[in-house]
């Protein structure tokens, strides 16, 4: 059963353990320490737990947990994050879906095995990332089934375990069930494991349309102090906020950034000031050309009002986020080359003519007058195109039910 390097893996964890701990003592991690050290007793009889990594997976996680509270009614849910502001997100936006919202363990020697017994869950699902083998391993011991939920696997990741099939097994093989994030994401999964990953389509583009109140609210309280026509830019990182602001130099636009990361937005603020732009945060707005947001949970909303939009992580090496979120607003959006995480909407969102690829500044300034001509036409057709990556929760929820049933055959 056990893996070929899972040995190798216990004296790394066992050597590298003070080193780890240490880690967790930073200013960002130490204030969910203690609870990561010390979870609670789960009394319920039957306990499904899911888990992810940060403030994005979060966001996969929702439409999951909630299709789960569905088809598992009389089951106790559990719900942990590994980052403090993915758990901070959680707590807010999850309380009514999981029974129990917890940080995640650290991959500690005998904190895996205090987590299961304390759970004691019928079901793990990992959603989308936060491999760990300490806790995936404990789990598979007690015979608990293991499902990953919005799979994914970046080109460089696939190379390199492709040299390491020992590294491959330890970290994949403890899954029963294996569902893909994008089609490209299956391929090298598949091609890993020599068997077929299905392709249910990506939970993160099974959004919870913000609500009609927020987008009406957020509306009154910004619109006055925002310039027109509005671009907003969501889920932002380091390199793009630059290109952006070069962008928009000569005031052709007023600028939402919504950077991916809250706790970058004091730099965004002083960057568009020296560069001369009129700029305020969020938390304390006024009369500008650039509002940088600094609060957590609002970018679904804030899409909706913007003329067009920009979605981060596309213009440098990340892989890109949700292109869909502003289409709900039949928002017309933007996008950098790097989309290997999103490919498969931004080859549906460049067929219909909903958004345009930009590689540099001056191309995201063209590009943007392109998307102001196109605005009636896409809020015409984007409705259909946002509805095609629904009921990706239900296959999967569907498809633990089905696992569990075999299993107590």
């Amino acid at each position: 059963m056990w893996p070929r390097w899972w040995n190798l893996y216990r004296l790394v964890r066992v050597l590298g353990a003070p080193l780890y701990f240490a880690s967790q003592l930073s200013p960002k991690r130490r204030s969910l320490l203690r609870r990561k050290l010390n979870p609670p007793k789960v009394p319920a009889s039957k306990t499904i737990w899911v888990h992810t990594l940060s403030v994005g997976e979060v966001g996969a996680a929702l439409p999951l947990l909630k299709a789960l509270k569905k088809t598992f009614p009389e089951h106790f849910l559990i719900f942990t994050v590994a980052t403090s502001s993915g758990y901070a997100l959680a707590s807010k936006r999850a309380s009514g879906l999981a029974d129990l919202i917890w940080p995640g363990p650290l991959d500690l020697p005998g904190l895996p095995a205090k987590y299961a017994s304390r759970f004691h869950p019928e079901a793990f699902i990992l959603v989308e990332s936060d491999l760990w083998p300490g806790l995936l391993w404990e789990l598979k011991g007690k015979g608990v089934p293991l499902l990953w939920a919005n799979a994914a696997l970046s080109s460089k990741a696939f190379k390199r375990l492709g040299r390491l099939r020992p590294l491959a097994e330890l970290l994949l093989s403890p899954f029963d069930f294996i569902g893909a994030a994008t089609r490209g994401d299956a391929e090298r999964l598949s091609g890993l494991l020599a068997r077929e990953v299905p392709f249910f389509g990506n939970l993160k583009f099974e959004i919870e349309p913000p609500s009609p109140e927020e987008v009406k609210k957020l509306s009154q309280e910004l619109g006055p102090l925002l310039k027109r026509p509005l671009l907003v830019c969501g889920s932002t990182h380091p390199g793009e906020e630059e290109i952006i602001l070069e962008a928009f130099r000569g005031g052709s636009a007023g600028l939402i950034i919504c950077p991916r990361d809250p706790s970058r937005a004091p730099e965004i603020l002083k960057l568009a000031q020296k560069r001369g732009f009129k700029a305020s945060l969020r938390s304390k707005p006024s009369a500008c050309e650039v509002l940088v947001v600094d609060t957590l949970g609002e970018l679904k909303s804030l899409y909706g009002l913007g003329d067009a939009a920009f979605v981060g992580g596309t213009l440098v090496p990340v892989g890109g986020h949700n292109l869909l979120e502003p289409l709900y607003h039949g928002v017309p959006v933007l996008f950098g080359p790097y989309l290997e995480s999103v490919a498969d909407v931004a080859e549906i969102v460049l067929k219909e003519g909903l958004g345009f690829e930009v590689e540099d500044a001056s191309a995201l300034s063209r590009k943007w007058q392109k998307a102001l001509q196109h605005k009636g036409e896409v809020k015409q057709k984007a409705p259909r195109v946002w509805h095609l990556f629904g009921s990706v929760s239900t296959k999967y929820a569907k498809t633990l039910k089905k696992m569990l049933k075999n299993q107590h055959l």
